[in-house]
């Protein structure tokens, strides 16, 4: 298990700031939220993963998943192709994003990739969650399924399809106050990464970074920290 703190900022001098601070705090993984920046620059950017390439996902969110780029589609799949080049330790892009355009999986030996799934408004039934799983998982790398959460039995439905999954492939929880329980339970059934925040959250329900640490610390994950 690593614990991933989510970072978003609108310059690369406050983002390169917020990631040397989650990993001093210690974090395993930085989640980059590129989509929260006002411009883009593949010099700054890399200045900005220099020396933690290894511990970094790149992420550049679709506004139609929760994310923050305002720019289309096409302009959003070419900056893609140039985060690959990068060789972060992950990039996660979009299931549909992927689908439209194939060649954006064949990242490079040092990147694995995560192919994620977001629904911001409920989660779906159990064949619709095992469907998504099926679709995530087939390009190879890191599954990634997540929901939100409306009553105590969405997480239930999440943590089913996570348990069947082999250990390690999937990454699935549930969003907002209602989902926490799945987030808190999801390394105990076999996902890889654990998503935190600093002080702002990127996502609903997010779990600041100090306290998932010490969370799981108190729940016996001292050897996987």
């Amino acid at each position: 298990m690593k614990v991933c703190a989510s970072v978003g900022a609108k310059t690369y001098t406050l983002l390169k700031k917020k990631a040397e601070t989650a990993i001093r705090l210690g974090a395993d993984l930085v989640e980059l939220r590129l989509d929260y920046l006002n411009t883009f620059s593949a010099e700054k950017l890399k200045d900005v993963i220099r020396g933690i390439e290894g511990k970094c996902i790149l992420t550049l969110r679709s506004s139609k998943e929760g994310g923050r780029f305002r720019g289309g589609e096409a302009k959003r799949t070419q900056l893609l192709y140039h985060l690959i080049d990068l060789k972060p330790a992950y990039i996660d892009i979009e299931l549909e994003t992927v689908k439209k355009e194939k060649k954006l999986a064949e990242v490079h030996a040092e990147t694995t990739l995560i192919v994620s799934k977001h629904s911001f408004t409920n989660t779906p039934n159990q064949s619709t969650l095992s469907r998504w799983v099926n679709e995530v998982l087939s390009y190879g790398g890191i599954g990634k399924v997540v929901t939100t959460a409306r009553s105590f039995e969405d997480n239930l439905r999440v943590m089913e399809v996570l348990k069947q999954a082999p250990k390690g492939s999937l990454i699935a929880f549930c969003m907002g106050e209602s989902g926490l329980i799945s987030r808190v339970l999801a390394p105990m059934l076999g996902s890889p990464i654990v998503y935190t925040c600093l002080k702002e959250a990127t996502a609903p329900g997010q779990i600041e970074l100090t306290e998932a640490l010490r969370l799981y610390r108190v729940l016996g994950y001292e050897d996987q920290l």
